[in-house]
């Protein structure tokens, strides 16, 4: 049985790429879940070559793939991600 692929986008649950598809579709823009994933994926590589550069740290592409797709490396961004949204909303209600 093949492991079903998921990212964690909404408050933490987690979404398979078909799914984020449909909601893409929905709004407008046709888009399968293959590109989906692309797109996903290419954001994430985005995030890990930020993080590498600023720790002067010199990664493969392959190795910037492979940490991009990690499904335990896209849940702590989006942990980080979510916590800096709460914080941002609790200081717009002080």
């Amino acid at each position: 049985m093949k492991n079903k692929k998921n990212i964690f986008i909404n408050d933490l649950n987690g979404m398979d790429y078909k799914t984020i598809a449909e909601i893409i579709t929905n709004e407008g823009y046709k888009i399968n879940h293959s590109s989906a994933r692309n797109y996903v994926i290419r954001g994430f590589m985005k995030i890990v070559k930020f993080i590498a550069e600023k720790y002067d740290s010199k990664l493969s592409d392959e190795q910037i793939y492979e940490i991009a797709k990690s499904p335990d490396f896209q849940l702590s961004i989006i942990e980080i991600m979510k916590e800096i949204y709460d914080e941002q909303n609790i200081i717009r209600t002080l």
